[in-house]
This record gives structure tokens, sequence and C-alpha cells, in this order.
């Protein structure tokens, strides 16, 4: 059996370049399918990608908890780890400060500026593309200024200037670390990520700030505090989409050690989308996959049609090869091969094509979208393989047709012709 195998792999090879012209003719269906495929599998890819770095962005990664408490928290660090012992693997603050600030860039005042208090851990929780500069760092805890990430808009006005000083009634000088790429959210406005540090807990959380007890000053505080905590989206938790209230109960379990009355007013919802984004993401893969398979399947066809042509054409000469004792399966599968190396050679047309498109496409494209910079427009290695797999298994499918007729042939009529 090797043998006819080998055999008929060879007499394949010979008869594709034996008819150039025949080979050409199949391989150009197959070349639009499987190019098509290799397109579909890529933009999917892509579409993926920038959709989950888009949520991860402007709601954060998947299974993202918004914890608010609006009951003054009496003890901070208590409050947060309870937070974390409710199931969340990060936490971060993410407040608005009590008191909004006026920055000045040497004689230029920006009258507003959106800022958010975080922490270091602000980073895992959500996607923050750093186009310049860097992130916090927890070194970062002992400055003696304010340290601040601002948004690309707000970089832009800043530019290299050292020289950036925020205040309410007084003026201080403050350091920016990084840029960071706007998000949705952003549009044209400036907007900075503020450390959370000793300097700046009272800025943040207003005068009922007890630096000594590490939180609020019970029973005057009218400030909701707000946290981020990124969960396992396995977590039972992580499934109530709507209110939190499993979380809810975690978090309430321990409200002695961080709530003077004992009765937190807490708001706990799910804030990240990333069920949402990615039931989007499978209605347009199937949609793009169909029409694919579509085009496939008329490539399919032209390739199944030409078998069917040739084998009639070429009766006389495997009829020859029959009268020389070559075997049935020998010219069973030198059809089939044939066919599945013409679709495989019009594959590999196919993606050194797709390659070519995609260079194009992406350059041309990023002229008018700003993809964040870890997300690259290339055919990954899952489209290679799709379009490489589809063209030699449409080649096979093709070729068994073409091939079962070949063996029906008579041998006697196919010398007389």
């Amino acid at each position: 059996m090797l043998r006819s195998l080998t055999a008929g792999i060879l007499l394949a090879f010979a008869g594709s370049r034996a008819n150039v012209a025949r080979t050409i003719l199949s391989c150009a269906g197959i070349v639009v399918g499987v190019g098509a495929l290799i397109i579909v599998v890529t933009a999917g890819d892509l579409g993926q990608r920038y959709a989950t770095a888009e949520s991860e962005a402007n709601a954060g990664r998947a299974a993202t908890m918004e914890v608010t408490s609006f009951s003054a928290v009496t003890d901070m660090a208590a409050y947060e780890e309870d937070i974390a012992r409710a199931g969340a693997e990060k936490v971060s603050l993410s407040q608005m400060p009590a008191q909004s600030a006026v920055f000045r860039n040497g004689d230029e005042t920006l009258d507003y500026v959106d800022l958010t208090a975080v922490d270091v851990s602000m980073a895992e929780i959500r996607r923050i593309n750093i186009l310049q500069g860097r992130w916090f760092t927890e070194a970062d805890l002992g400055s003696q200024a304010p340290v601040l990430v601002v948004n690309q808009a707000l970089g832009d006005i800043i530019g290299d200037s050292t020289e950036i000083q925020m205040g309410t009634d007084r003026w201080i000088d403050v350091r920016v670390v990084g840029v960071s790429q706007g998000s949705a959210f952003d549009g044209d406005w400036y907007s900075a990520y503020l450390l959370r540090s000793p300097i700046t807990e009272e800025m943040i959380f207003g005068p009922t700030w007890d630096a000594e007890a590490g939180g609020m000053s019970p029973g005057e505080s009218e400030l909701g505090v707000t946290h981020v905590a990124l969960l396992d989206p396995a977590d039972s938790a992580a499934e109530d989409m709507d209110n939190g209230e499993e979380f809810t109960e975690r978090l309430s379990s321990a409200k002695w050690r961080w709530s003077a009355d004992g009765r937190p007013d807490l708001m706990i919802y799910r804030a990240d989308y990333a069920e949402q984004t990615q039931e989007l993401i499978d209605i347009m893969s199937w949609g793009l996959i169909g029409i694919a398979a579509i085009t496939l399947t008329t490539g399919l066809l032209g390739v199944l049609n030409v078998g069917l042509v040739t084998v009639r054409e070429r009766r006389r000469e495997l009829a020859t090869y029959r009268a020389l004792g070559a075997s049935r399966f020998t010219l069973f599968v030198a059809v089939v091969m044939e066919a599945v190396v013409v679709a495989v050679v019009a594959g590999l047309i196919a993606l050194l094509l797709s390659f070519a498109l995609v260079a194009v496409a992406g350059a041309v494209i990023g002229n008018f979208v700003a993809l964040p910079p870890d997300i690259a427009m290339v055919v990954p290695p899952s489209a290679v393989l799709v379009g490489l797999g589809s063209a030699a298994f449409v080649g096979l499918l093709a070729g068994i047709i073409p091939a079962i007729r070949a063996l029906r042939a008579s041998v006697v009529a196919g010398l007389r012709e």
C-alpha cells in the first residue's frame, strides 16, 4: 500500500506539471475562497483583540466590580482588606477628589481637568495603554509631590514642560510620570490619574479625613468612596451582573470593622461589559465565517468541475497506467492528490496575497484608527492553519468524485480512444 501511495503522489505531481493551464484554472477559485477565509479569520482576530482592549480600557477587565460606600469608612485599610476577602483578587481606589483642582502649566491655566484618584494596582484591573513615560510604581508613594499620569489630550498641552502645578486655595508642584492613551470616555477632555499617597489623601477625601485613624470621621462625610475590584470570572459573585447582591453580602459580613454606624450603605455592580462584547464578537465571527464558507464552496465546485473534465480527457492516459500494472488504489491516490496539490498551491498563493493585503490595510487603517500599542494588524497563526487546512480539505473533497469515476472507467474503452 505504501508503494501504491507513493506512486500515486508522484503521478499527481507529474499530472499537475503536465497540465499547467488546467492547474491555474483550478487554482483561481481556491485562491479566492481560501484568501477570503484567511482575511475573515484575521479580521475576526483583530476585532476580538481590539474590542477586548477597548472594553478593558473603558470599563475594566472581565469580572470588574465597582464598589461604592455612601457611609463614612472609618478604617480604609480594613475596608479594602474586606473587599479582598469578599473575593477580589485586585483592589484599587477609583475616586474623584472631594475638591476639584485647577492646573497651571507655566502662564497657562487649565480650568477643568477630570481627576481620578487610583492606586498602583489600577493598571492590573483596567487596561492602561502608556504612550510616554510609565505607570505608577510603589516608589511613587513616597513622593513629596502629587504624582500624575495624564491622558493624551492633556499630555499634548503639557508637552515636555516640568513646571506643572495644581491647586485649589494654593498652588503645589506635581510630577507627571506618564501619558496614557485616551479612552472612549475622554473625548477631547483633559483627564488624569492621581496616585493615592499620604500627601494626597486629604485632597482626595476632603477635610473629614483623619490621617491618624486612616479613615473618615464618622458621621461627618457625605462623600461616597468608590473602589474597583477584579474578581475571578468563575466566581459566582461575578455572575451577578445587576446589583452585586452576593458580593454585597460578603462585604457586609464584617461591616463593624470599618463602618461606625454598623449599617453601611453600599452600591455594588459589575462594571465591565466583557460578556456583551464577546456576544457581539461571536455574532460577527459567525457571519464572516458564513460568507467565507460560501466563497470556499464556490472554489470547491470549481475544482470539482475541472477534475471531472480532467478525468474525461485523461481516460486514455489512465487506462495506459492500468495496462502497465498500476493498481486501482494508485490511480485513486493520483487523481485525489492532484486535486489536493492544486488546492494547497492555491492556498499558499492565497496566504501570500493575504499577508500583503493585511500589511497594506494595516498601514492605511493606522492613519485613521489609533490601535492600542500592543495590538498589531497581522495574519494570526490560526488564520494560516485554517487557510491551508481548508485548502487541503477542499482539494480532498474535490478529488474523490473524479477519482471514483476514473476507477469505474473501462480499461479497454480507454485504450481504444
